[in-house]
């Protein structure tokens, strides 16, 4: 509420730009919060790559409780995984999320490969003494969650890697070098993931593309930042790195071992494999770090273990990875945004009522229902203050109108005004100023946690992390056409949302605005309901029942 005050009569109405700057002001905030963040890039030189070859196919398949998907035991690449649990969309015919995929001619379609791998790098040019990616490793067993393979090079050094998969995402891989020969065995291991990314498809809630916890900090870069400055290096002793999306991810995990590592981020690009078309929008970039050198003395072994994460982004899973194989700062993976501190126990507590009422709406319901009754003693003393405010509108426009040409004056007498009252103007804002960091905290918490995603609630809506797929510009559905994508979102949910604000709004005094101003804030349910119609289902229910719930309070202490 402002207290410097303009009578209707006078020629000058400054209200209306206060408001107007109010507006600006709150869109700019928003836009900060949800808009692109400008990054600052550490450079480096490019690197060289080699060209592209064809690699030999010969599959060991796998399956676990979670994944599914192929070895192929030639250079032990991984590149042919799906999720069991998670579908592309809700469509019946819908395909399991694919994170790592094998594209066996690049050169004819408009699609790259996807892949880890992982392996050694030598100290010397022999490339016949360390396994490659042409390398024929030989399957010594298999088990329903365990593979391991071996491979013997001319000097009588053995290499024997074994793969185990968990019931969740986590894969481990054992590389065990043995030393048959008379010579010291020298080596850098390494991991690296490589992933596909249609570059018109980068439109997301969330962080996508590189996120590391490197050297003690948090590493993110999406992938246009990674394409415009190439590569960039990194130095720790323990982390994590990879590629995400809103819900899903590939992480390279380096065993917590005190010994250093370099990372590094960079796109992939070879001249010698031609774009269709003249130009692709699919491109591929490279995570990947090279541990210390490690030495090998003769007939002596040593093993190297490396983690990688395939899966998705479950809070809860990643948590307890986080503890069994320490792993610093893990659940910074999932991208809480600046409203961390809030965004996390808020996705927790969403889960809880999730696990009383087996429905995420009603979740929601209840987590609103939670907040209101926390803020419950400050918005009773806000309204107390707004009714004693509109009881004392009638006093307040005859100061304004016998010192309509004295607002130093009239400023004073209505500062006198409140004080004698006992009313505070400005408490009336004071649940608002509060509303907002929950209402940012929890639109992250709707549309990065991978529960939330393709969460039914009741009748149409089907997925709470989406926007309401009824649109007015076809009655709802009554009219069998599409409304073009250009159009805003307004279905039923940002109609209710308007409503419902709109009948709050009338039940609160407009005390200290002029005609001008009190017009002005009466349209803002209208901008709402185009501003928010393309926001989360589970974000305008809340805003939904927050509203009724205010508006029953105010009924109440009528």
């Amino acid at each position: 509420m402002e207290k410097n005050i303009t009578p209707n009569n006078q020629v000058q109405k400054p209200s209306f730009w206060k408001t107007f700057v109010y507006v600006f002001c709150v869109l700019v905030i928003f836009n900060a919060i949800f808009g692109k963040k400008k990054e600052t890039l550490p450079t480096v030189n490019p690197l060289t790559l080699s060209k592209r070859v064809e690699i030999e196919r010969n599959l060991v398949p796998f399956s676990t409780e979670s994944l599914k998907g192929n070895f192929n035991s030639v250079g032990l690449r991984l590149d042919d995984v799906v999720l069991k649990k998670y579908k592309v969309s809700l469509a019946d015919d819908a395909k399991n999320v694919e994170l790592l995929k094998y594209i066996k001619d690049e050169d004819k379609v408009d699609e790259k490969s996807s892949y880890i791998e992982l392996g050694f790098l030598g100290s010397n040019d022999n490339t016949s003494f360390f396994p490659t990616n042409m390398t024929k490793w030989k399957v010594d067993s298999k088990s329903q969650n365990s593979i391991t393979l071996s491979w013997t090079n001319s000097q009588n050094v053995r290499f024997v890697r074994t793969l185990s998969f968990d019931e969740d995402y986590m894969l481990t891989v054992k590389d065990k070098v043995v030393n048959n020969s008379n010579i010291n065995v020298e080596f850098f291991p390494y991991a690296r993931v490589v992933q596909s990314v249609d570059m018109t498809k980068q439109i997301t809630s969330s962080h996508t593309g590189f996120v590391g916890f490197l050297d003690g900090n948090l590493e993110e870069y999406k992938y246009s930042s990674i394409a415009s400055s190439k590569t960039r290096e990194f130095n720790s002793k323990d982390g994590w790195l990879g590629f995400g999306s809103d819900y899903f991810m590939t992480m390279l995990v380096p065993e917590e071992n005190n010994k250093n590592f370099t990372a590094r981020v960079l796109e992939l690009s070879d001249p010698s494999i031609p774009n269709p078309n003249g130009k692709s929008n699919i491109r591929q970039f490279q995570a990947d770090y090279v541990r210390d050198m490690i030495s090998v003395a003769p007939h002596k072994s040593e093993e190297v273990v490396s983690y990688v994460y395939i899966g998705a982004k479950e809070q809860n899973i990643i948590s307890q990875y986080e503890t069994k194989y320490s792993i610093p700062k893990f659940d910074l993976v999932i991208d809480y945004g600046y409203f961390y501190i809030l965004s996390k126990p808020f996705t927790l507590i969403l889960k809880w009522f999730y696990d009383i009422t087996g429905n995420f709406g009603f979740s929601i319901i209840l987590f609103t229902v939670l907040i209101r009754a926390l803020l419950f003693p400050i918005a009773q003393k806000s309204f107390k203050s707004m009714k004693k405010m509109k009881a004392m509108q009638p006093e307040m426009k005859r100061i304004q109108t016998m010192y309509a040409n004295n607002k130093q004056m009239m400023n004073m007498q209505l500062a006198m005004l409140y004080k004698k009252s006992g009313v505070n103007p400005l408490s009336g804002c004071l649940p608002l100023l509060i509303q907002i960091p929950v209402f940012f905290a929890l639109y992250k918490s709707l549309v990065i946690s991978i529960e939330m995603r393709q969460a039914p609630f009741i009748l149409w809506i089907n997925d709470l992390s989406a926007p309401d797929p009824t649109s007015i510009f076809n009655l709802f559905g009554l009219l069998p056409f599409t409304p073009y994508a250009w159009l805003p979102n307004i279905g039923v949910l940002p109609i209710l949302m308007g409503v419902t604000m709109y009948i709050q709004q009338q039940m609160q005094p407009m005390a200290g605005m002029d005609e001008t101003q009190a017009k002005v804030m009466k349209f803002l349910p209208f901008i709402f309901v185009i501003m928010f119609g393309g926001f989360p289902s589970g974000l305008l229910l809340y805003w939904i029942v927050n509203n009724i719930l205010s508006i029953l309070q105010q009924k109440f202490i009528k």
